[in-house]
């Protein structure tokens, strides 16, 4: 009788196991979100040394940067502090 009800205790677990997870299949239809592209230029305000040290961001941190940079230069020509 206990050879009977582990058979249909491996049977069942067996039954189970071949069932496809539903969760598993809804996140595999998500795509992921892609990956920027970075952008690598040397960094020429590095100081003390003649090296230059190559930097890697996206465009859209290049574009701050840059902004940050213009921002600060204006600031420092205007004779005004800056209040970042």
């Amino acid at each position: 009788m206990s050879l009977f009800v582990a058979a249909l205790l491996v049977a069942a677990q067996a039954a189970t196991d071949t069932q496809p997870a539903q969760p598993a299949a809804v996140a595999s239809e998500v795509p992921a979100p892609k990956k920027e592209k970075k952008i690598c230029k040397a960094d020429d305000a590095a100081s003390g040394s003649r090296m230059a040290k190559r930097v890697c961001l996206t465009q859209e941190e290049w574009a701050q940067r840059s902004h940050n940079m213009t921002d600060t230069a204006r600031a420092g020509f205007s004779g005004q502090a800056q209040d970042h």
